[in-house]
């Protein structure tokens, strides 16, 4: 693998803010970590934002339209689900295994949207997601077995930060970072 310094897209994945469930929106304490991750997303000058539809990755991502003014692209596609592996943890029904199916469709068509190989050019691409699609994702660009995801944890509102080159090899630069939250601010659940 030969890195060339012109060619080569940077995907940026926030997890979002801590939330509530009934309604789904953030909290307090989730607002905060969506604003800290907001400005560190702002001073890498995205060139495109995504988002998941769900309304936590939604709110999450204005904090960040704002910081960096313009618009998210809402994709059902990025969405939360059951994906394999979780059976490896815990007892999963017929039901759930169908969904689990119909949701690593979804992770794989973003995944191949996602890591498409940069024909020129440098960019950056942040992706306002969820713990577990992301962990996923970055299982599948490394190589390594996708069920694995299982066994990576990441706090609200972290940073993950894959580079992809012209050839589709992907670099992990960054996992789970949460330097720009106070200690007293993190939560992972």
């Amino acid at each position: 693998m030969t890195f060339d310094p012109k060619i080569y897209k940077t995907i940026v994945f926030v997890r979002h803010g801590q939330y509530e469930k009934d309604p789904e929106r953030l909290t307090s304490l989730g607002k905060a970590q969506a604003h800290l991750a907001s400005q560190v997303v702002r001073d890498l000058k995205p060139h495109r934002i995504y988002s998941s539809t769900m309304p936590r990755a939604i709110e999450t991502a204005s904090y960040i339209e704002k910081q960096c003014q313009m618009k998210s692209v809402k994709r059902d596609m990025f969405r939360e689900g059951i994906l394999p592996g979780l059976e490896a943890v815990t007892k999963i029904d017929k039901a759930a295994r169908e969904t689990m199916k119909k949701n690593q469709i979804h992770a794989d068509k973003a995944f191949d949207f996602l890591f498409k190989a940069p024909r020129s050019g440098t960019s950056t691409h942040v992706v306002v997601a969820h713990g577990n699609v992301i962990r996923y994702w970055v299982c599948k660009a490394l190589g390594i077995d996708h069920k694995k995801w299982v066994k990576m944890d990441m706090h609200q509102g972290s940073l993950t930060t894959v580079r992809v080159d012209k050839e589709g090899n992907a670099i992990l630069l960054g996992f789970a970072d949460i330097g720009h939250v106070p200690l007293e601010q993190r939560t992972y659940i």
